[in-house]
């Protein structure tokens, strides 16, 4: 009877915690998809929600696959909150943002007042920290316009695209709300975030290339032929195609595909001397080969030492470009502050001035893993380097 009766009651209780969370029903909801921010008069800012339109129930299938999958509702204020609240008076639904995608920050507004923007998205507790951040050439809703390419939103698309840059071909840096406030917080106070840019001759959107910012604002950008450099600097290139060239004087260029790269920056301090060592290490296997012939195990150590040439010099310029921006990306001033927290005590307030004249040694060793696969027949022509 004792067992009866502890059921019974533990069967009453759980009837008491079944019901929804909520009571606003999904026709109540708006969810939006992506976010686009522009600058307006002064200190107002245009905002662009673009929100998910389901399909009605009520509505034949083939309509259904010609009407668009989303609606773009853009209102001005003096901050994203407010206009995020005043979207309602639109929509005529609560604007739920747990399914987000993606954040888009025109060039305009990074350059003037980054910090102030990313503090709604920090706070607001449906926006997940994951979301990815994005900077925009131009004005940042026209991004969100026209039709998606493979996606049914725009929205989608360009985060698809994003993550296939990043991780595919090498081209840009996948940042998101957390990792920005990890990088703007920590005490080399730098970031990086992706662009995305119209090709004007093609009329597409291509993500490719990277923004560099401090905490207040965007300092500069690393163009997109530069940017797997400092990927592989930063530790953060998974996979993509090197370029290099057959000569200065030839237009030509050969490939590498990278499968496998990782680097490691130890800072150094000797008294108040402050340095620090790049190595980077790089595997790949030969994409292309259009100037030069490998026969055998010298031939390719030679293209190795070439390939080794040719990225550390690439990777000169980019660390060149940080330290005249006196953006401290890489990481190396928070670094020396794990390894010498006393000491950097002293060294923080000058830190920027530091970094741009510290000097920094880059070693690059490359492994090309198809050496058995060398035979330059049949297409390819005999010549030298």
């Amino acid at each position: 009877m004792k067992a009866w009766g502890s059921l019974i009651a533990w069967a009453g209780i759980m009837l008491l915690l079944t019901g929804c969370w909520s009571q606003m029903e999904l026709t109540e909801r708006a969810f939006v998809l992506a976010l686009a921010i522009d600058k307006g008069d002064k200190d107002v800012l245009h905002v662009t929600s673009q929100i998910y339109k389901s399909a009605s129930q009520f509505v034949a299938p083939s309509n259904q696959s010609q009407a668009s999958a989303f609606v773009n509702i853009t209102l001005d204020g003096s901050s994203v909150s407010e206009i995020v609240r005043d979207t309602k008076t639109v929509s005529g639904r609560h604007s739920q943002f747990s399914h987000i995608q993606i954040i888009l920050i025109s060039e305009e507004v990074a350059r003037e007042r980054l910090s102030s923007i990313l503090d709604f998205f920090f706070r607001d507790p449906e926006i997940r920290l994951g979301t990815p951040i994005m900077i925009t050439k131009g004005k940042a809703r026209d991004y969100l316009t026209g039709r998606p390419m493979i996606e049914n939103t725009v929205g989608s698309q360009v985060f698809k695209q994003l993550d296939f840059s990043h991780y595919l071909a090498g081209r840009t840096i996948n940042t998101t709300i957390l990792d920005l406030a990890f990088q703007l917080k920590s005490e080399s106070e730098s970031a990086m975030l992706p662009v995305i840019v119209t090709e004007p001759e093609y009329k597409q959107d291509v993500v490719q290339g990277i923004v560099l910012a401090k905490p207040d604002k965007m300092v500069g950008r690393i163009a997109p032929d530069k940017a797997a450099y400092l990927l592989l600097l930063a530790n953060e290139y998974h996979y993509g195609i090197l370029d290099i060239p057959c000569g200065r004087e030839s237009k030509l260029s050969e490939t590498l595909e990278v499968v496998q790269a990782n680097s490691k920056i130890t800072p150094m301090l000797r008294g108040d001397t402050v340095s620090a060592r790049i190595d980077v290490n790089i595997k790949a296997s030969i994409g292309e080969l259009v100037c030069t012939t490998i026969r055998n195990m010298a031939d390719e150590d030679r293209y190795a030492k070439k390939a080794e040439r040719h990225f550390k010099e690439q990777m000169e310029s980019v660390v060149s470009t940080i330290q005249k921006k006196k953006t401290d990306v890489l990481g190396i001033g928070h670094k020396l502050y794990l390894r010498h927290p006393s000491r950097w005590k002293k060294l923080k307030p000058e830190w920027p001035e530091r970094y741009a004249r510290m000097p920094i040694e880059i070693n690059v060793k490359v492994d090309i893993m198809n050496s058995k696969m060398m035979n330059p027949r049949p297409f390819s022509r005999i010549g030298e380097d």
